[in-house]
């Protein structure tokens, strides 16, 4: 029987400590990723699923404009967001 080549277990890069908690609000306000991408085009921001997949799972950075856009379409403000653990942090670095 053939064997299959499996990639070595790479940990992803991470580039953004706040994906996880933008995940547990837009799931609170009970929208799939990609009614969350039509609600950000509706604010004005060129998103589409693909990109929040990709900031959800922390492997793209977030510019200052774009937090503020998802939060305000979220219905949340800085204060909804909990400081990033030092782990994820380090991450970063």
């Amino acid at each position: 029987m053939p064997t299959v080549a499996h990639p070595k277990n790479r940990q992803a890069v991470v580039r953004n400590a706040l994906g996880l908690q933008i995940r547990k609000l837009r799931e609170e306000k009970g929208w799939s990723q990609s009614d969350f991408a039509r609600e950000l085009q509706l604010a004005g921001w060129d998103v589409g699923r693909t990109l929040i997949t990709k900031i959800e799972l922390r492997r793209r950075c977030i510019t200052d404009y774009e937090l503020l856009v998802m939060l305000k379409t979220l219905g949340a403000g800085l204060g909804a967001l909990a400081s990033p653990r030092e782990s994820d942090l380090r991450a970063l670095l």
